[in-house]
């Protein structure tokens, strides 16, 4: 009987461990088999080519936004140029049109002085033809040696003489005056005219550039929606500059600190050797005291003259304050008496791309801009950046986005130029105001646009540069 039992529970678990097809009945074994295949084929060939599709897709698909992040970051730039052109176009039409009104209002003043000038030459010439006429008229009733010799003495007849002098004299008189005033009446018409002229000029020269300003702002226009229709390349852009420029200033500010930190090191050293020179002295001094103390008596006496020498070693008064490096940096240098006045850090056209601090994007609502100085952007020629004032090199470094970095140090100023090529100077290195220190580089992604990144600091203070340099 418990045989019996086993072998149906033995039955059971076969059954429950083997399962059944879906219609209650056993698959063939070769059925069994072709899908054992069909499952090895998809594990293997098919598996290795969708991952094969998959990759590729994810490589296009990154290669895409890639493209659209260069595109992006052109369109972002081009939008700066043309911001700076606009404002430079904006800036021009304003001066033009000043021009226009000056000469306008210098138009009108000459235009009533001319009327004025105009009606005192009619009466000039009509008072001149008066007198003409009247001269005339004497003339024909008695000659003037008549006139002179009808006198009926000979002081009546010299005041007829002088009478007749003066007579002629204000009619010469007259006849100057009048060439004078029609002269400068003709002069005046003239400078009139050569105004209307270059009003006119003015005036198609404003015609022309507010054509340019518009299709600038019709360009922009399309740069900004461009822009906008590619939120998440703007967004990797913007945050990729963001990096940029706050990886420049971290390492900015390591090598002022650096900087500051050798210099108070050499103070301290300074101070230390100054220090132990003066306990050396001190301790000769007091051992040349003790030692004519000990000698005695009349020896003692003897040698109190020649111990003299010895009191001019007393222990010296405190030292002056050491000078800090940035005191004597100041004093030395005139940096700070040219502010306004330093040379610009690019030569021949340019335009500014982005100014300093942090302001709105002109165009782009949202979106802020933080810049630790000024860019410029190089127009024309084989630009370079050069030196603003006299200085010493005191870093030459690389960083991502920038390229290359000089540092000169002019006391305790400082003044950086980023996005460079080809330095033509080195760590250490004096550098005279207006010296070249390398090419600005051009990126070949971004339109061979040269744009040099301009930063002045008093130590890790940041300022302005455009309230000190000036072109």
């Amino acid at each position: 009987m418990r045989r019996v039992f086993g072998v149906i529970v033995l039955m059971l678990l076969l059954a429950v461990a083997v399962p059944a097809p879906a219609d209650g009945r056993r698959a063939p074994k070769k059925a069994r088999t072709e899908q054992k295949k069909s499952t090895s084929r998809r594990s293997s060939g098919d598996v290795r080519k969708e991952r094969r599709r998959t990759a590729g897709e994810i490589e296009k698909t990154q290669q895409q936004i890639n493209s659209n992040t260069r595109e992006t970051r052109r369109q972002l730039n081009r939008l700066a140029s043309l911001d700076a052109e606009i404002s430079r176009n904006e800036a021009s039409i304003a001066g033009m049109q000043q021009r226009v009104d000056t000469l306008e209002e210098s138009m009108k003043l000459l235009s009533d002085s001319i009327g004025r000038t105009a009606a005192e030459v009619s009466g000039m010439r009509a008072a001149y033809g008066r007198s003409l006429r009247a001269m005339r008229t004497r003339r024909t009733q008695l000659s003037a040696v008549a006139f002179v010799l009808g006198a009926r003495s000979v002081s009546e007849a010299w005041r007829r003489a002088r009478y007749l002098r003066e007579l002629s004299a204000a009619h010469a008189d007259k006849a100057a005056r009048l060439r004078a005033a029609s002269d400068s009446l003709a002069a005046r018409r003239a400078r009139l005219d050569r105004m209307h002229g270059h009003v006119t000029t003015e005036l198609g020269r404003m015609a022309a550039a507010r054509t340019m300003l518009r299709e600038k702002q019709l360009r922009a226009d399309t740069l900004v929606a461009s822009l906008k229709r590619e939120g998440a390349s703007l967004k990797r852009v913007l945050a990729e500059k963001r990096r940029q420029a706050a990886e420049l200033d971290r390492e900015l500010d390591r090598i002022i600190a650096e900087e500051q930190r050798r210099a108070e090191e050499a103070e301290r050293a300074k101070a230390a050797a100054e220090a132990k020179a003066r306990a050396e002295a001190e301790a000769k001094a007091k051992a040349k005291t003790n030692a004519a103390a000990s000698s005695g008596g009349k020896a003692a006496a003897a040698a109190t003259p020649a111990a003299k020498p010895a009191e001019k070693a007393k222990p010296l008064p405190p030292p002056e304050p050491v000078q800090s490096a940035a005191e004597s940096r100041t004093l030395s240098g005139g940096f700070l008496a040219n502010k306004g006045r330093l040379l610009f850090p690019v030569a021949g056209n340019y335009r500014i791309v982005s100014t300093f601090g942090r302001t709105d994007h002109p165009r782009i609502p949202g979106v802020k801009i933080q810049n630790s100085g000024i860019d410029i952007e190089a127009v024309g020629g084989s630009p370079y950046a050069r030196a603003v004032y006299d200085g010493t090199v005191t870093s030459v470094f690389r960083i991502d986005g920038y390229q290359n970095v000089v540092i000169l140090r002019h006391g305790e100023y400082l003044t950086v130029y980023a996005g460079l090529d080809n330095i033509a100077v080195r760590k250490g290195d004096k550098v005279k105001t207006g010296q070249r220190l390398g090419h600005i580089y051009s990126d070949a992604d971004d339109g061979e646009r040269p744009v040099l990144h301009f930063e002045l600091r008093r130590e890790k203070q940041k300022l302005n540069p455009s309230e000190w340099v000036k072109p």
